[in-house]
């Protein structure tokens, strides 16, 4: 057993060295809002620069937390600083070191009030400072106990950048950040493409890779390619060796394509969600926000739009990250319950279909993103179910900057989105009072027992009783109607047959470094 699986690790080498070099093009569906890891909200940052950038410890997707660019760490007893060991032969791309400087100056610079952070900022929260006590030992604190900063050191919203290029090279770490990993970015071209190559600097082995050694290709290119049915042609075709977001649509396809393979993996985090805004009528009557629920047809998403590429959603966060019987019994779809809540809250049929209060319509509006083809699908589903029991809606398709302000400024009846998160602590981001105007408490939601379990959760290291607790805030999520939970998306990639060795961090994010393509 022992010989076979060292055969194996043998070939799986030699297949690399064999196939070295060549250029891998994948579409993506969208462009990024900035490629600064600790700027960016929007998870394509992430797909993109997963082998751009490090972390302190890594997690692929078996969960495990392992070192990366911290060689060992301890915690401490109280539960309020951690302090870490790093490795003594990691250089930026500009061949400045990494170092417990570096790792100070980021964690600074996330926090500091000048800078716009994106989720980096709530993934460390309460943070007290980063102390030096070495070249390579850097110990990180916390006001309070802080559970989740492990399982956060390994996202990549915490990932590094070289301090020097920040600081030298001002925006343009917007569009080539400076990070360790074994791809470099290249260039940049607005609404077309992001070009990375390999570093031929880079010897280490990486944790996910069994050899040690830089990146396999020569260079990947990020398409962005936002209309799904031009995605897919360009995969088919052989324009691009790799696509993400397959479309529901096409999967069949290419599943039956021997040509092609497709690999579908569950997201950690918040499913696809309809965050509610708890402050803005009609939707401050909880009983509109339960009724709502009620109205939302998820059988009809997942048997078009969404089918083989996502699982019906149940609660605030995915069942990849905590599933447990009691959250499937909330809010089966019933659109006579619906009427009849919209009814009790003073809501009459009106004549068009839309009910009324007074003089007033039944009217929500959703925010959505305009990528290019159309909002998105969700969206036009739930205009459709709601129309059933009365409520028109609205659906704001903009563009991403004044999606995310009016999000910000709690300016319509809330979007629908997705969170990834490595944590159940995800929902402090999605519900924790101090996070509204910031990402991501766009429910608007200020509730003072929610505000004090989302905290508990944070000081609490027994694992027992952090599930117990998060399994409580998702019950009160659900009693108050804080979201429409709707599908628990699965991450879904379709490739070359001939393109071999892609692997998925926890955040389901492709690290590319052994990445190759047979010829």
């Amino acid at each position: 057993m022992a010989l076979s699986a060292a055969l194996t690790l043998v070939l799986v080498e030699s297949a690399v060295q064999a196939q070295t070099g060549g250029t891998l093009v994948i579409g993506l569906d969208q462009e990024p809002p900035t490629l600064d890891p600790h700027a960016s909200p929007s998870a394509v940052t992430y797909q993109i620069i997963a082998s751009v950038t490090e972390n302190l410890i890594y997690r692929g997707s078996d969960g495990k937390l392992v070192p990366w660019l911290a060689e060992s760490w301890q915690s401490a007893r109280d539960g309020r600083s951690v302090t870490f060991k790093l490795r003594r032969d990691v250089k930026f791309h500009d061949g400045t070191a990494f170092n417990a400087e570096a790792v100070k100056f980021n964690f600074d610079r996330i926090v500091d009030p000048k800078f716009k952070a994106g989720g980096a900022r709530a993934l460390l929260a309460g943070y007290a400072g980063s102390k030096v006590i070495d070249e390579h030992t850097v110990q990180v604190s916390f006001e309070s106990p802080y559970a989740p900063f492990l399982a956060y050191t390994a996202a990549g919203p915490l990932s590094f950048v070289s301090p020097k290029a920040v600081r030298e090279t001002g925006d343009q770490v917007h569009t080539r950040p400076v990070g360790s990993g074994p791809f470099m970015v290249k260039d940049y071209v607005a609404k077309d493409h992001t070009t990375m190559v390999r570093n031929p600097a880079y010897t280490r082995k990486a944790p996910w890779s069994d050899r040690a050694g830089g990146a396999a290709l020569d260079a990947v290119v990020w398409k962005f390619v936002p209309e799904a049915g031009t995605r897919v042609t360009t995969l088919e075709s052989g324009e691009t060796q790799g696509i993400y977001l397959v479309p529901a649509q096409s999967l069949p396809r290419l599943e039956k394509n021997v040509a092609l393979r497709v690999e579908k993996i569950p997201y950690p985090g918040a499913p696809r969600i309809w965050l509610l805004n708890t402050t803005r009528p009609p939707m401050d009557d909880v009983r509109v926000r339960r009724a709502i629920n009620y109205a939302v047809d998820k059988d009809a998403l997942l048997a078009t739009v969404f089918k083989g590429i996502a699982r019906k959603a149940f609660a605030p966060l995915t069942a990849a990250m905590l599933d447990d019987p009691t959250l499937r019994q909330a809010y089966p779809f019933d659109p006579a319950k619906a009427q009849a809540l919209l009814a009790e809250a003073g809501w009459q049929p009106g004549g068009d279909g839309i009910r009324t209060r007074g003089s007033q319509r039944l009217e929500v509006v959703l925010n959505a993103i305009e990528y290019g083809g159309g909002p998105e699908p969700s969206a036009q589903l739930i205009q459709s179910s709601l129309r059933e029991v009365g409520i028109d809606v609205k659906i704001k398709a903009q563009a991403r900057p004044p999606w995310y302000e009016d999000n910000y400024r709690c300016a319509t009846h809330g979007p629908v989105m997705f969170l990834r998160a490595t944590d159940p602590d995800g929902l402090y981001a999605l519900f924790h009072s101090s996070l509204v105007g910031g990402n991501f408490n766009w429910s608007c939601v200020k509730n003072a027992k929610l505000d004090q379990m989302l905290e508990q959760g944070r000081r609490e290291f027994d694992g027992a009783k952090r599930r117990a607790l998060y399994l409580a805030i998702e019950h009160l999520a659900l009693e108050e109607a804080l979201t429409v939970p709707l599908l628990d998306d699965l991450s879904v990639w379709a490739f070359r047959a001939t393109v071999q060795g892609v692997k998925y961090t926890f955040a389901t994010y492709p690290v590319l470094s052994d990445t190759a393509i047979r010829k």
